[in-house]
């Protein structure tokens, strides 16, 4: 049914979808996964609950304390998408531990599907590995500040540019490729050194 100028039209069967891109495709999307999302009654902090969830757009990273939490949580999750006619990609589906110790890497099963163990992962462009440590991204940046660098390089090279012209291009095309999200980093002291 639809509702036209406070009136209710007849009930209708959807015969087809919307096409991926279509604008309305996104808004649809973003309904249905809020709506599976909050049905995970997965609020507050880890510090305060044994499992959390982080969403973006269709990546869902699930928090858990222990392996079976994050089981039941991931169940629940792909069991509440199906009602909405949305699955979940089991081959780019996996897990990551982080423990004190390096354990042998072992898949889980959830479901009768085996669920790949990880030692690093990328969530939104950042790195997330076992030792819960920052050095990869900030290797990964400084690497794209180089090639930025050396994309432009003829420009920083140039004697017809300015040096004030070139601290502009450094400080509005280097710099943020390189301290993208810094805010976030835990940097070690040799980290800084």
């Amino acid at each position: 049914m639809v509702k036209i100028n406070n009136e209710l039209t007849g009930k209708y069967e959807v015969q087809t979808g919307v096409k991926q891109g279509d604008p309305l495709s996104a808004t649809l999307f973003s309904i249905a996964i809020d709506s599976i999302l909050k049905k995970l009654e997965l609020r507050g902090n880890i510090s305060t609950r044994l499992r959390q969830r982080t969403a973006y757009a269709d990546r869902i990273l699930i928090t858990a304390r222990t392996t079976q939490a994050m089981i039941d949580t991931f169940v629940k999750l792909k069991n509440e998408s199906l009602k909405y006619g949305l699955t979940v990609n089991v081959h780019k589906t996996k897990y990551l531990k982080c423990f004190r110790r390096q354990d042998q890497l072992k898949a889980i099963n959830t479901e009768n599907k085996e669920t790949e163990q990880v030692r690093s992962f990328k969530y939104l462009g950042s790195p997330v590995n076992t030792d819960n440590t920052i050095e990869e991204e900030i290797q990964e940046r400084t690497a794209l500040g180089n090639k930025v660098f050396f994309a432009n390089k003829k420009i920083f090279q140039s004697k017809l540019i300015s040096k004030n012209a070139k601290l502009k291009l450094h400080f509005s095309v280097i710099s943020p490729a390189v301290t993208h999200v810094c805010e976030t980093w835990i940097l070690k002291e040799t980290i800084t050194n």
